[in-house]
């Protein structure tokens, strides 16, 4: 089977979030073998390589579609879920210690996802300049706590940047009278 380059390069941001999408799996695997922590950082940082690059490539070659999108959505959640259950296992008496906060950014999680079905039918795919944001303190915050064994200060701050940004993308879920896709703020809708 001949494979243009054209059609490969379609074919690049839908294979970066599969890669994200398989990465959970082998730091779970990493976790369950007991492998060294700094393992994790280049699991980390490429999935959220893999995260951004997604998105620029789509748009550069024409194939940013809402499906798509979602599927960068979805792959986040089940991603973020497995990285969760590797924090259980590496840091489990600082996950004990803020359960609740851990469980805040869980509920808002799944409050945003909520309020997109009820709106729209359909799962979120903001996309928010904040979220994008939020992807970063997320990603750092993993780095201390799975790489560096760092404390309670990671899972307050992150909660407080959690909750701010899925506050607005309800917000963003409630003002749209279409799904929103790709929205930069809350405070620079679409037209509608």
């Amino acid at each position: 089977m001949d494979i243009s380059s054209g059609a490969l390069k379609r074919r690049i941001p839908f294979l970066l979030t599969t890669l994200r999408l398989l990465l959970g799996p082998v730091a779970l695997a990493c976790a369950r073998a007991n492998v060294p922590r700094w393992v994790y950082l280049p699991i980390l940082i490429s999935a959220t390589l893999s995260d951004i690059y997604d998105g620029i490539l789509a748009r550069k070659f024409g194939v940013a579609t809402a499906a798509l999108r979602r599927y960068d959505s979805v792959t986040d959640v089940i991603y973020y879920l497995f990285i969760l259950a590797v924090a259980w296992r590496l840091c489990r008496p600082v996950i004990e210690q803020n359960w609740i906060l851990i469980s805040l950014i869980l509920v808002s999680e799944a409050v945003c996802i909520l309020v997109s079905f009820f709106r729209f039918g359909k799962y979120p795919a903001t996309h928010s300049y904040l979220a994008k944001s939020y992807g970063l303190c997320l990603l750092t915050a993993l780095i201390a706590l799975l790489v560096f064994n760092a404390g309670s200060w990671v899972i307050i701050a992150l909660t407080v940047v959690a909750l701010v940004t899925n506050l607005e993308i309800i917000a963003i879920h409630i003002l749209m009278n279409t799904p929103p896709v790709d929205v930069r703020s809350v405070f620079v809708l679409p037209k509608r």
